[in-house]
């Protein structure tokens, strides 16, 4: 537990004047800015970013470092919030299984307000109201959790404990296997849960907390199949990539060798740099695949590459964060 008392006691936890941290704490916005994130992989769903700044962003820091990782637990079906959890520990518990059933919160953050936070740092913390309010409108932004804010996954994870245990117990009473990567939930087993009545439940359970999901989103099927979990397939008994993005990167291989002789290549133009994420992304999640790749990628003259495309003016595509453009009032 926290249990700090004072503003000052607080202030002097992360190395801030107590003004200072008063004075930031009153207009947190002003250290925000709103982005857009368009990722070219999907130009249709855009994602909106706060990018922080100076002294908010060290209180942030600290705030996560000093205050909030060393009292609060993770989760223990949570593996999108800590440290040495990932997409793959998210899919290794389901190996085993042969079926499986995922679904996604909706708005997941945003659904976190600031009351749930104050509560979590008044009731769970035990900290006096002036504290909790200083560090509820330290750690959100609009009145909500905020993709952006470096304390956001860990807080929001608080607000899962409950869900995840009731979540947790009826599918080991069931014996299910229940992770959870953030706001992305799953559960497998042996038999196939399309009409189990496990979506009802946790679409129940999510209510009574307050969160949503979209019934279109719930995925059913076999995970040998090809349904995969936080983009991730098993394959044998291993955590493996999709076949399309394996597919979709030999590709890119092949037609940064077209381009390299000046021939005519399907695009769009890749770097590098930005195929060689791609095979460690692969090799990460399934090691056999990469002796393969890191012959094919070394094939390349990948100087000729950059020369072919900058003759011909081509650009990488990358993800972009712009400025979030308000709507002036009255406009529809």
């Amino acid at each position: 537990m926290l249990r700090i008392r004072q503003v000052k006691h607080l202030a002097r936890r992360l190395k801030f004047p107590t003004r200072v941290l008063e004075k930031i704490a009153e207009a947190p916005e002003l250290w925000c800015e709103e982005l857009v994130l368009l990722d070219p992989a999907k130009p249709t769903k855009p994602r909106n970013v706060l990018n922080v700044r100076g002294q908010l962003r060290q209180l942030q820091s600290r705030m996560l470092r000093s205050i909030l990782l060393p009292v609060l637990p993770v989760s223990q079906f949570s593996h999108g919030s800590t440290r040495q959890r990932h997409i793959k520990s998210n899919i290794e518990p389901h190996l085993r299984s042969t079926f499986a059933f995922t679904t996604d919160i909706a708005d997941f953050y945003p659904s976190v307000s600031h009351n749930r936070v104050y509560r979590l740092f008044a009731k769970t913390l035990e900290c006096s109201p002036d504290v909790a309010r200083v560090c509820t409108k330290l750690c959100t932004y609009d009145h909500h959790l905020a993709l952006g804010l470096i304390t956001s996954p860990i807080l929001a994870d608080q607000t899962m404990h409950q869900i995840d245990r009731r979540i947790g117990l009826a599918c080991w009473k069931a014996k299910l296997v229940y992770t959870r990567y953030v706001d992305d939930l799953t559960i497998s087993g042996g038999y196939d849960l399309a009409k189990s009545g496990f979506a009802n439940l946790v679409q129940g359970i999510l209510e009574e907390h307050g969160f949503a999901v979209n019934p279109d989103k719930h995925r059913f099927g076999r995970l040998e199949e090809g349904t995969t979990i936080t983009k991730i397939r098993v394959n044998r008994g291993h955590p493996d990539v999709r076949r399309q993005y394996v597919t979709e990167l030999e590709r890119q291989i092949e037609d940064a060798h077209r381009l390299a002789v000046d021939e005519q290549f399907d695009g769009p133009y890749y770097t590098e740099g930005q195929i060689w994420g791609r095979i460690q992304f692969v090799s990460w999640v399934n090691p056999g695949r990469q002796r393969a790749l890191v012959r094919k990628f070394r094939a390349v003259p990948w100087n000729k590459v950059k020369e072919v495309a900058e003759c011909r003016g081509l650009v990488c595509l990358k993800k972009v964060l712009s400025k979030r453009i308000l709507a002036s009032p009255g406009t529809v």
